[in-house]
């Protein structure tokens, strides 16, 4: 399984553009909110930033997950 980069993740979601009639029909009748869930998953996205750089500024600088969460946050920017 190949691995894909947040920041391609968050790239494309921000470069998301409304969904046709049919999709949202579509999606409508399986009961998903698609127009309502595309935004909501940037926001989610954005939180998460936002949640990891404050966990980082509570990090120890000796502590080995402070390498790792700076990197997601590079990855997320």
């Amino acid at each position: 399984m190949t691995t894909t980069p947040s920041t391609t993740i968050v790239s494309n979601l921000r470069s998301l553009t409304s969904s046709t009639s049919n999709t949202l029909r579509s999606a409508g009748a399986a009961g998903m909110d698609v127009a309502g869930m595309l935004p909501l998953a940037l926001s989610k996205a954005n939180e998460l930033k936002a949640c990891l750089t404050l966990i980082v500024r509570a990090v120890d600088a000796a502590d080995g997950n402070l390498q790792t969460l700076d990197n997601i946050l590079a990855s997320l920017t």
